[in-house]
């Protein structure tokens, strides 16, 4: 959802003073206790723009999370090599080129909302890049790509709680790893 008015410059620029005001204030404040009224104030704008551009408060944080989803699209679209390992590689560079915008979302508990932009965008773009070349069903591709989005949230909320201190390779390393854990065969149950 890119909110409404989108390519108007001057909505834009109340988007951007909108965002920048939610942000400050979720620096200091509970997201669930920040008014539009507040939003408003800090963005020195009324209330009018912003119902104009924005249904609710929760729409902001939707169009961040948008901008750096197609950030992402962008970086995947340039790669030749769309193994799990490299993309893991580039969804944590970009993860940390946003850092500070992660860290207090994840401490406001906010990242669901990332999860259902993604849940939302990913098919799509998944299908144009990759899924046509593959032969399984498409049911099986969106079971596929369901867990592997639900394993790199939860790998991104635990690398922010641990600081973000991992470097994109070391993340890649790490899902590398993953893999071959989970083809490990060597795993028996003992009766």
């Amino acid at each position: 959802m890119t909110g409404k008015n989108k390519g108007n410059t001057v909505s834009n620029r109340s988007k951007l003073w909108m965002e920048n005001a939610l942000l400050k204030l979720m620096k200091t404040e509970k997201y669930q206790e920040i008014t539009i009224q507040e939003i408003t104030n800090n963005a020195n704008l009324s209330r009018r723009t912003f119902y104009r551009n924005y249904s609710s408060k929760d729409q902001i944080l939707e169009c961040c999370f948008y901008k750096i989803w197609q950030e992402y699209e962008v970086l995947i679209y340039q790669q030749i090599d769309l193994s799990l390992p490299n993309i893991a590689k580039i969804f944590f560079t970009l993860m940390k080129k946003h850092l500070n915008f992660l860290l207090l979302v994840n401490r406001h508990h906010l990242l669901p909302f990332f999860l259902a932009k993604i849940d939302e965008l990913l098919p799509p773009d998944f299908d144009e890049v990759k899924g046509k070349k593959l032969s399984f069903s498409k049911e099986n591709i969106q079971y596929a790509i369901t867990f592997s989005v639900g394993g790199f949230m939860h790998i991104l909320i635990r690398w922010l709680s641990d600081g973000a201190q991992k470097t994109p390779e070391e993340m890649s390393a790490i899902i590398k790893d993953f893999i071959s854990i989970c083809n490990y065969s060597g795993f028996s149950k003992k009766n």
